[in-house]
């Protein structure tokens, strides 16, 4: 079972997502790469004496089978990129993750899916809330779903409005998928668990930690078609979402405000690096409706 070693490799240290998906690709399965001499391991790009030495080790006293079985009977809920519910779009990424561990009933592959994320500052003014909350309404309302990381600020007047307009919406956390966080969402976060889908990559149990957040922002990029910044300081996690969104090739839109708002310059300063900008909600909508008829 594919699955099996997915689980098998996130387990050795020093081998992450990137090389995962390299080991992937040069094989073509894991289970092969699995297989693999120290001589075919090392033909991978990352792969350098000492880390063949750690995946040698690593196989000796590892039982993928087994691994999987104890894995499954703690998680239950997770994907990894060999089943068929792992979203595709987020197979695309240089660094996919190789467990998402999820919680929800929406499926992104059931039919075809339009989504766009929408991230900002934790501090927003009521400029940022009003248009994150319009942008997420007109986009609900035309079947797109929203994605964020269900953050105070933004990110909850995001997943709000599209709850509110029957939309749906997923969250990414940088916590177990058990962890509603911050605590003042647990409201928004059993409203997503109804109709959507909370997603992470870390197992339930998993308390925050400032170093997980940056990490989970490339799964919020990776799963969408296009990332709009509504409100973001220069110095924001917003921003290393819309630069992630736009090394995967996926399309970065910021909304404008005055220069004397210090919490929307970091939206200036993605649009003078090439973003889009925001004029109003048929602005945006035109290229979600140019998205869908292209997939």
């Amino acid at each position: 079972m594919e699955r099996a070693y997915w689980l098998a490799w996130s387990q050795i240290k020093d081998v992450g997502p990137v090389l995962i998906k390299r080991l992937h690709e040069r094989f073509g399965s894991l289970e092969l790469a699995w297989q693999a001499t120290p001589a075919e391991l090392l033909n991978v790009d990352g792969i350098g004496l000492v880390t063949a030495d750690q995946i040698g080790e690593a196989r000796s006293h590892l039982d993928p089978e087994q691994l999987l079985k104890k894995h499954e009977a703690q998680y239950p809920n997770f994907w990894t990129p060999a089943d068929p519910d792992y979203p595709k779009l987020l197979w695309e990424i240089p660094d996919p993750p190789p467990i998402l561990y999820y919680r929800g009933p929406f499926r992104f592959n059931q039919s075809p899916n339009i989504s766009v994320s929408m991230v900002g500052t934790r501090h927003p003014s009521p400029y940022g809330r009003r248009w994150t909350q319009r942008l997420s309404r007109c986009l609900s309302q035309r079947s797109i779903t929203i994605v964020s990381g269900m953050a105070a600020g933004i990110d909850t007047y995001a997943h709000q409005s599209c709850l509110d307009h029957s939309g749906q919406t997923i969250a990414v956390l940088g916590t177990g998928v058990d962890i509603a966080y911050p605590r003042s969402n647990k409201k928004l976060y059993q409203r997503i668990l109804e109709t959507g889908l909370v997603l992470s990559e870390y197992p339930n149990g998993t308390p925050p930690h400032r170093s997980h957040f940056p990490k989970r922002n490339r799964i919020i990029a990776g799963l969408c078609h296009a990332t709009l910044v509504t409100e973001a300081p220069e110095r924001s996690g917003a921003l290393i979402t819309a630069y992630l969104a736009n090394d995967y090739g996926r399309h970065v839109y910021a909304l404008p405000d005055g220069l004397d708002n210090p919490t929307c310059r970091g939206c200036l300063v993605l649009i003078n690096t090439g973003a889009a900008f925001i004029m109003g909600e048929e602005q945006i909508i035109q290229p979600a409706q140019h998205i869908r008829n292209d997939t």
